[in-house]
């Protein structure tokens, strides 16, 4: 999966080759933002999905098997709460793509005339008409970042809780579905042993992989043997 230093410089570049083209065709700026927003919204669930990687060939030896982690998660009483949490912060990321075109008009109506009224000392038409869409693009930007952060700070969650039904343990990292996470330096993992799961955590993750199983202290212990260390405070 792609860094998060790499993420945010291929939106940079994003941001800009699409203020250049509304730049250079203004009549057609608001298309141009659809197509963006379409392109960032696609690349983002993209992104989401891109840690899993496809299993090809043989990845050795079993360290840990759970085939019924959905039956063991029903017993977890606090569960419930926390997806019900889930389910309504994503829909209100849902209503994201509303509310950046209603932003649009606030900024053409309000904003946009006092940027363009700074810009005029320029003197570069081309160059003004770039500038003011790449501020138009970062504020779009920065207002939904900022109401996404809001929203995960309400429910207490800033990533959403991914439960597999069930689950394989390979010292070379985490199977699920036919698809494989790969342990790193970054992967580092949480037991709770009152609720039955391990919980794995990294910052190149968008979601918390949440494991269900009545063999939590032997999990665990497979986890160690595969290379994954506890979570810090910070890292939760």
């Amino acid at each position: 999966m792609l860094s998060r230093k790499i993420l945010l410089v291929i939106q940079a570049l994003t941001i800009v080759m699409f203020a250049l083209v509304a730049a250079l065709i203004p009549q057609y700026a608001f298309l141009v933002f659809i197509l963006y927003f379409t392109v960032f919204m696609v690349f983002a669930a993209r992104m989401g999905t891109s840690s899993l990687k496809k299993i090809e060939g043989s990845l050795g030896h079993v360290l840990f098997k759970e085939n019924a982690a959905d039956k063991v998660m029903i017993q977890d009483q606090l569960v419930l709460d926390e997806m019900r949490k889930q389910f309504k912060s994503t829909l209100v990321y849902l209503t994201f793509p509303l509310l950046a075109l209603l932003l649009i008009p606030l900024y053409y109506g309000f904003i946009g005339p006092v940027i363009q009224s700074a810009l005029k000392a320029l003197n570069n038409e081309l160059l003004e008409r770039f500038i003011y869409f790449i501020i138009m693009y970062l504020f779009l930007m920065g207002v939904l970042q900022g109401l996404r952060v809001a929203v995960a700070k309400v429910v207490k969650q800033s990533k959403q809780l991914y439960i597999p039904r069930s689950f394989t343990v390979y010292k070379s990292g985490l199977a699920i579905g036919g698809r494989l996470i790969a342990f790193d330096k970054d992967t580092c993992m949480k037991e709770s042993r009152e609720r039955r799961f391990v919980e794995i955590h990294s910052k190149k993750l968008p979601y918390v992989i949440r494991l269900y199983t009545l063999e939590v202290s032997k999990l665990s212990s497979k986890m160690k043997e595969a290379g994954l260390r506890e979570c810090t405070e910070s890292e939760i």
